[in-house]
């Protein structure tokens, strides 16, 4: 009678031995990891990234927190600067982008027009006051975000101006359209963006500061940005999957 009452006592410790790093496990499952996603809405590079960040987001337990910021070319026109740039670069990241393009399976065509007015051959660029294209992107794209709807502006916005659909994407209701499939009130979103543009000017800095205090000081896009650790390039992405998985990454359920 001893012993069997002994063994009862042994069988229920095993089992809430068992059970507790398996309610760890959940209760750890149950907490996202989060990664900053730095973006600009001129960069070909993000648009390429964009359908692997949305298989990412749905198959494993993190949050991604889409952050705009300015293309390059508002924040540093002196980027463009330079014979070195023009005979070397631009070819480069003309052949490069069509090519990751195809080889992601992503339909690709510059956006026309483009997002920043420049002078031909990534010349000089106009000032802030005539950038109204970047303007509205990037506001519309920084209140999305505010909202939690980042990703659904992207999935429907992005890929209108870069699959090769639509060619003059600001005009008519293309924009409007777009921000609308992706569940938001768009005349409610433009208006608010169009009436309180210091706001989200402020978002945007905000992002900025972010995207500029990362370890390696990088301020180029896309940037994924987890536990402080900078990740650049849509080619990093492999890496930033591995090094999450290093700190717990785990799998939704159902996927």
């Amino acid at each position: 009678m001893v012993r069997r009452i002994l063994n009862s006592f042994i069988a229920v410790a095993l089992l809430t031995a068992s059970l507790a790093p398996l309610s760890s496990a959940v209760a750890q499952e149950a907490k996202p990891l989060i990664v900053d996603v730095f973006w600009s809405m001129r960069s070909p590079y993000c648009y390429i990234a964009l359908d692997r960040i949305l298989e990412m987001r749905k198959k494993y337990n993190v949050q991604m927190n889409f952050r705009p910021v300015w293309p390059i070319a508002i924040w540093d026109p002196e980027f463009f600067k330079g014979i070195k740039f023009m005979k070397y670069r631009v070819p480069y990241q003309d052949l490069d982008t069509a090519r990751s393009a195809f080889f992601n399976n992503m339909p690709y065509a510059y956006p026309t027009p483009d997002p920043v007015k420049q002078e031909p051959n990534f010349g000089p660029v106009k000032p802030m006051e005539e950038q109204d294209l970047i303007k509205r992107l990037t506001y519309t794209a920084v209140a999305a975000a505010e909202m939690v709807k980042g990703w659904e502006y992207l999935n429907q916005v992005s890929r209108m101006m870069w699959n090769g659909t639509v060619t003059g994407w600001d005009q008519g209701t293309h924009l409007r359209d777009a921000i609308q499939r992706a569940g938001i009130d768009a005349d409610k979103l433009i208006s608010d963006v169009t009436a309180r543009p210091d706001k989200y000017d402020k978002l945007v800095t905000r992002n900025h500061e972010m995207h500029e205090s990362n370890l390696s000081g990088h301020t180029g896009v896309p940037l994924f940005v987890f536990n402080n650790e900078p990740f650049f390039g849509q080619d990093r992405m492999d890496q930033l999957v591995w090094r999450m998985k290093q700190y717990g990454l785990t799998e939704r359920a159902g996927e």
